[in-house]
C-alpha cells in the first residue's frame, strides 16, 4: 500500500491546505460547503487510487477484482496469521468455498507457476552459459535459496529419482558430509545449500572438494552449490542438519 499512499498524499495535502486557509475566516455556510467539497474530492481520489491499485495487483495474478477483495479479507483473518507469506492464488484455493472454486484456483496456479518456471529456467540457462564463458574452470556457486515443500524420507527409494534440496553446514557436521557422499554415490541430482558459508564462495568450493563433489557434475548443473540461510519456520537450523527434501 506504500505506492498508493504516496500517490494520494498530494491530494490530501491540498485538502488540508485549503482548509487551513479558511481557518482564520468566519465559517460561513458557503465556506463550510467549499471545505466539504474539497474533502469529498480527496476521498473520491483516494478511493479511485485504491481501486486502481487493487485492479493492477489482481491482473498481475490473473485474478478478478472480486477475487482480490476476498484475498484481502482472508489475509485480515486467521489465514493471514497462519500463512503471512502465502500467494493470493494459493490463499484463495486453500480457503475455497466449493470444489469448483478450488479447481479453478488450482488450474490458475498451474498456469502462473508454469509461466514463472519457464522464465526462471530461461534465465538459468543464460546464467549457466555466462558462467561457462567467463569462468570455465571454476565450480559455480548460486545465490538463490529454494524452499522445501515436503519432508523426504530415505526409506522411500522412489523419491531418490526426484531432484533433491539438501541443507548442510560446513563446520561440526560429519553427518552432512556423509549424507552428501551417500547421495552422490546413488547418483542423486541435488541442490546443496550451505547455511554457514557467510556468503564466501571459496569456502563452499573448498568444502565441495573435500567431500568429493565432482566438478563436472556441478558444471553440468547435476549438482548445484548454493549459499543458504536458516529457516526456523520450516525447521531449517544449523543444529538440525543435514536435511533433505524432494523438489
Amino acid at each position: 500500500m506504500t505506492t498508493m499512499t504516496r500517490a494520494v498524499l498530494p491530494v490530501v495535502t491540498v485538502a488540508m491546505a485549503l482548509l487551513a486557509s479558511q481557518a482564520d475566516a468566519q465559517p460561513t455556510p458557503e465556506r463550510r460547503s467549499d471545505a466539504s467539497a474539497v474533502i469529498q474530492e480527496a476521498q473520491r481520489l483516494l478511493e479511485s487510487e485504491r481501486t486502481t491499485t487493487r485492479t493492477q495487483r489482481a491482473e498481475a495474478w490473473k485474478l478478478t477484482e472480486r477475487d482480490w477483495e476476498r484475498y484481502e479479507t482472508l489475509m485480515e483473518g486467521p489465514r493471514g496469521i497462519w500463512s503471512p507469506d502465502i500467494d493470493p492464488i494459493t490463499a484463495l484455493g486453500v480457503e475455497a468455498r466449493s470444489a469448483e472454486e478450488r479447481r479453478r484456483y488450482a488450474e490458475l496456479l498451474v498456469e502462473v507457476e508454469r509461466a514463472r518456471t519457464e522464465r526462471e529456467l530461461a534465465f538459468q540457462r543464460a546464467y549457466d552459459e555466462a558462467w561457462q564463458r567467463l569462468y570455465p574452470d571454476e565450480m559455480p556457486v548460486d545465490e538463490f535459496t529454494l524452499r522445501p515443500r515436503s519432508a523426504f524420507h530415505f526409506t522411500d527409494e522412489g523419491a531418490l529419482q526426484a531432484r533433491l534440496t539438501v541443507y548442510v553446514a560446513l563446520e561440526a557436521c560429519e553427518r552432512c558430509d556423509s549424507t552428501v557422499s551417500e547421495l552422490m554415490a546413488q547418483g542423486a541430482q541435488m541442490d546443496i545449500f550451505v547455511l554457514d558459508s557467510d556468503g564466501d564462495d571459496a569456502v563452499i568450493r573448498d568444502w565441495a572438494s573435500r567431500v568429493g563433489v565432482p566438478a563436472d557434475r556441478v558444471r553440468a548443473r547435476d549438482i548445484t552449490l548454493n549459499h543458504g540461510q536458516p529457516d526456523p519456520e520450516h525447521g531449517i537450523t544449523v543444529g538440525s542438519l543435514p536435511q533433505v527434501y524432494p523438489r
